[in-house]
């Protein structure tokens, strides 16, 4: 099996005061299922626009902040998840000279078995408008590849439309980052739009889980999408079953 991971280039992301927020990719939304398809034994390539080496969020390595975006009461050890995730985005030479979306030819999209959209509210800022971000999905969709999403990774697939100006994801039940989740951050307010409104805006049926920051995921079809960071590792393993699934379909 061979992944295309795509991950925001922003570092920081604009916000409706002025502001230029801190930002960038979330580190457990990429590293969690990045191990797990290495651990699978999978090749995965990681691209961005423009070819740019991502940023990972600070925050999302900050044992201190972590505990706020996970359920209350998790027994998660926080220092050593923060220890883990740097150690594999250390790891991964590839975040240092990703691939470039916007020079990505369809037959480059053929050798792939599946796409995953990591994270992070950079993405708002970059994943959300890419004409070329959107083509590559067109192409992905022609060729009924499997989708994974997270958090925010949605981003990648706002700016998809069909030969109708229709976007293909409508009437999907889906999850991505909530609002509810959104208004407890620090970005309350002053984000350019907020992604559970796109996509219900959009036609998704939209889902979420019961608790706060707790593990949801919603899998439709050959799109699989978690709703927050915690989210991540259930994602992965959802997003492998898909996948298992799909290797031996293709062999019937």
């Amino acid at each position: 099996m061979k992944i295309l991971m795509l991950i925001t280039n922003r570092a920081t992301l604009h916000l409706l005061d002025g502001e230029e927020h801190p930002s960038g990719f979330w580190a457990e939304e990429f590293a969690v299922p990045y191990k797990r398809f290495k651990q699978e034994q999978y090749d995965v390539d990681i691209a961005t626009i423009g070819g740019i080496a991502p940023t990972v969020d600070q925050t999302s390595i900050d044992p201190g902040f972590m505990r706020y975006v996970r359920p209350a009461g998790s027994q998660n050890n926080d220092s050593a998840e923060s220890a883990e995730y740097i150690r594999t985005i250390e790891s991964v030479p590839a975040l240092k000279a990703p691939m470039n979306v916007d020079t990505f030819t369809k037959d480059q999209v053929a050798s792939y078995d599946a796409v995953y959209l990591s994270g992070g509210h950079g993405a708002i800022g970059d994943m959300a408008h890419s004409e070329e971000m959107a083509q590559l999905f067109r192409w992905v969709m022609a060729m009924d590849k499997p989708i994974a999403a997270v958090c925010h990774g949605h981003c990648g697939l706002l700016n998809l439309r069909d030969g109708e100006s229709k976007w293909p994801f409508a009437g999907y039940h889906m999850t991505c980052f909530s609002h509810s989740e959104e208004l407890a951050t620090n970005m309350a307010g002053r984000l350019p739009f907020v992604l559970e409104v796109e996509v219900r805006r959009l036609g998704a049926i939209y889902e979420k889980g019961d608790v706060i920051w707790g593990s949801h995921i919603v899998v439709d079809r050959n799109l699989v999408t978690g709703q927050n960071p915690h989210s991540s590792r259930a994602l992965a393993e959802a997003f492998i079953k898909k996948l298992n699934d799909v290797k031996v379909q293709s062999k019937v």
